[in-house]
């Protein structure tokens, strides 16, 4: 049954000085169900690796299909939480990303569709609406269709196939596998003791189950079920994981045994009322064919990945693959999965992240060599997703771990930069308080004790890393990062009214911020730390974080933006040495100056780093950041809030005339919905949940605005507004001299036809 929900901007009484009158109710023109097929997949030949493959997924199980052999299909089952967790004290130093080897995800098993004939033929599509992959099956004689969902809030996945003619007899099947590390696989460098093998059963009611019982404690359990019908099978299958008890065996077969006995309708329907009332939570519209349809994608790619308070989107997300990165990767790839949310209004999305550093804390001690461990946190290059345990880098070198590793300090001040969005777009002071706070407070005190005050009076750092690149002093990842920790930590005490009574450390913050050594700078640009200076291709951008994300560095002062430019341009002129995220991140530094143009110019060349299925790799093996902060460039030509100011259309690009925004979210708890049309805008309406005062640089030169009774408008520069609104108080902008607009909210004109992601035949192009 198709649901449709409607978008409605509210009507509301202004007191305002321009124009006293009500607005009138305006209900938008989307219907969701037609809107987000039209960026459905479409496989017109089935798909034959991972990177094809149609995927599915609840936040902590997931699927993806592909075909492996003329009769046989095959689809993942992946779950999250399925790590191995052997002891920390126990890792070697001196290998390599120790914590994967020892603490990483393992392999589980997957299914398998047996087809009694060679298939011919073979399409497929994944509903974005209603989060479920359908297909058909073609041999010379016959034909089978089959149908995959994993629910939204149940861990189950159901998978009905029906065939007839001489697929007839097709079967589904189970195959365990052992619980294996990918990473120590891949470099041959297996774990001891091994994990035994996957124990096979079947329980007096029909239900299967295969256990893998972990050295280390814990276990990780498939249960499956299946119901024959005349024409097909319908099996029902759950995967959960458990530590340090045995309790993911009872857990799987418990969520079958309830999925079979609920009425099927209603099971379904429960799941596609999770995915209807997601989606709505925010809309973006460009008219770019390719672009809209891989934004709604990555949309619902987030909603597969992770879950409010949830697992942190990792390297693979539900779908693990054989690779070298079957953990968190804490310096880069965990802040930019997470990064796109806060715009999008989405924070089931985010909130995984500050929840799990938040109750893992404990562990972020256990990070740091002992002598720190009284007053410090930090994270290692990568961890577990379960416990966060990975041992962190130290300025000038941690003893036996590798040169590189053990000197980069950095990423947990990057991490909690993403907590601090999630604060500051929610106003969520609890978080505030409870996670924010206290991480960030530990997390600059580690810097404290290596810190040295040199006859310059200032304070340096010894040699750290620079994520993908090199080591320097006074690194410039590290000085950014830290420069941001202490301002941000003085702006927070003074929002909780602490005094230095209350609070010691505030001299310690203020001295830092005063006499801390700034980034190193020279003719090229921003440095990587002192003595050195990007001399060839870099695909991080490690030496450029004041610019994005953390805005540090803005290009309001003239001297700051030509610093930007030059630096952007200079990372950018090598040619070589760069990864899809380079451009991504190009993208956003050049919506920060404005340029929507070059801008888009940089997301264009994501398209030849992306796979059919909107998957991405580097050097064959996946990692899930990269499509996902494409989406988050978009955003920012759409929307930027910094600064106390929220920025309606700052880079939109020439070749977007026409865009539709509705409920992006700004800092402050602002929720923004906007329309540009023939490249200039036509309104812009602010929604406060908080309430506070807010510039608003609407991109129109001479509006005339309305308000909720109160709210107070003021000028503040140049087509900029300080507005100040209570909770629940609205402000609608548009062009002085023409009409109230109705403020309908609806998908853009088209650009051209539909663009299709997934496998054309071999004779059409996608």
């Amino acid at each position: 049954m198709k649901k449709n929900r409607a978008i409605t901007i509210f009507a509301f009484i202004s007191s305002c000085w321009v124009n006293p009158a009500s607005a009138a109710p305006a209900t938008d023109e989307i219907d969701w169900s037609a809107m987000l097929a039209e960026h459905d997949m479409v496989w017109e030949k089935l798909p034959t690796k991972w990177d094809q493959g149609p995927f599915l997924g609840n936040g902590e199980q997931g699927t993806l299909m592909y075909q492996t052999s003329p009769t046989t299909l095959h689809w993942d089952v992946g779950c999250s939480a399925a790590h191995e967790h052997r002891p920390i004290e126990e890792d070697d130093l001196t290998e390599k990303n120790v914590a994967t080897l020892n603490r990483g995800r393992h392999f589980i098993g997957h299914l398998e569709l047996n087809l009694p004939a060679p298939l011919t033929d073979g399409q497929a599509r994944l509903h974005l609406w209603n989060a479920e992959a359908t297909g058909t099956l073609s041999s010379s004689k016959g034909t089978a269709t089959w149908t995959t969902l994993v629910h939204a809030t149940e861990p189950v996945m159901r998978l009905d196939i029906a065939a007839k003619g001489e697929l007839a007899g097709t079967t589904l099947t189970y195959v365990p596998e052992e619980a294996r590390n990918p990473r120590a696989v891949r470099s041959k460098n297996p774990r001891s003791p091994v994990n035994p093998p996957p124990v096979v059963a079947e329980l007096p009611d029909g239900v299967h189950t295969a256990v893998q019982n972990l050295v280390a404690g814990g276990q990780t359990a498939v249960a499956w079920a299946k119901q024959e019908s005349p024409d097909g099978e319908r099996l029902w299958l759950s995967v959960k994981h458990s530590y340090p008890g045995n309790e993911a065996a009872g857990q799987a077969v418990a969520a079958v045994r309830a999925a079979t006995a609920a009425d099927p309708d209603t099971w379904t329907r429960t799941h596609r009322d999770w995915w209807h009332n997601y989606y709505p939570d925010s809309f973006v519209s460009t008219g770019d064919p390719y672009w809209d349809s891989f934004y709604w994608i990555q949309q619902y790619k987030l909603a597969c990945a992770t879950r409010d308070k949830g697992w942190i989107i990792d390297n693979q997300g539900p779908w693990l693959q054989p690779t070298a990165w079957c953990a968190l990767w804490w310096n880069l790839n965990i802040q930019l999965s997470h990064s796109g949310g806060y715009v999008a209004n989405r924070r089931g999305t985010v909130s995984a992240l500050s929840h799990r550093l938040g109750i893992n804390r404990d562990n972020l001690t256990l990070n740091v060599a002992e002598p720190y461990r009284a007053d410090s946190y930090a994270i290692g290059r990568n961890t577990s997703n379960w416990d966060l345990l990975g041992h962190a880098g130290e300025p000038g070198g941690r003893a036996k771990i590798d040169k590189n590793i053990g000197r980069e300090t950095g990423d947990l001040l990057w991490a909690l930069h993403n907590v601090d969005l999630e604060y500051r777009y929610w106003v969520d002071t609890d978080l505030r308080d409870k996670t924010l706070y206290p991480l960030l407070l530990r997390a600059v005190n580690y810097y404290r004790h290596f810190l040295v005050k040199k006859d310059d009076g200032l304070y340096h750092l010894p040699s750290t890393h620079s994520p993908e690149l090199r080591n320097a002093d006074d690194c410039t990842y590290d000085i950014d990062l830290l420069h941001w920790g202490v301002g941000r930590l003085l702006e927070l005490a003074e929002e909780k009214g602490l005094s230095d009574r209350d609070e010691p450390l505030i001299k310690v913050w203020n001295d830092l911020k005063t006499n801390l050594v700034p980034a190193h700078v020279n003719e090229t640009g921003r440095m990587i730390g002192a003595n050195a200076q990007l001399n060839g291709g870099h695909r991080h951008w490690s030496h450029l974080l004041a610019i994005y994300p953390l805005r540090t560095l803005t290009p309001e002062p003239p001297e700051d933006r030509e610093l930007i430019a030059k630096s952007l341009a200079r990372w950018h002129s090598f040619g070589r040495g760069v990864a899809g995220y380079a451009f991504t991140g190009a993208s956003c530094m050049a919506s920060l100056l404005g340029d929507g143009d070059e801008a888009l110019r940089y997301l264009n060349v994501l398209k030849s780093y992306v796979r059919p299925n909107t998957m991405y790799s580097e050097i064959g093996l996946p990692v899930m950041e990269t499509p996902i902060h494409g989406a988050t460039a978009m955003q920012e030509m759409l929307l930027q809030s910094w600064g106390g100011r929220l920025r309606v259309f700052p880079a939109v690009p020439s070749s977007w005339p026409d865009v539709q925004i509705h409920k992006l979210r700004g800092e402050g708890a602002y929720l923004v919905s906007a329309k540009r049309e023939n490249q200039s805008t036509r309104w812009v309406f602010v929604e406060a949940e908080k309430g506070g005062t807010v510039e608003i640089a609407a991109g129109i030169s001479n509006p005339t605005w309305i308000t909720s009774p109160g709210v107070k408008v003021e000028p503040a520069e140049a087509g900029v507004y300080k507005v100040t609104l209570s909770p629940d108080d609205k402000v609608l902008f548009w062009p002085k001299g023409t009409p109230k607009p109705e403020m309908t909210v609806k998908p853009v004109k088209r650009q051209g036809g539909i663009h299709r992601f997934g496998l054309p035949s071999d004779n059409s192009r996608n």
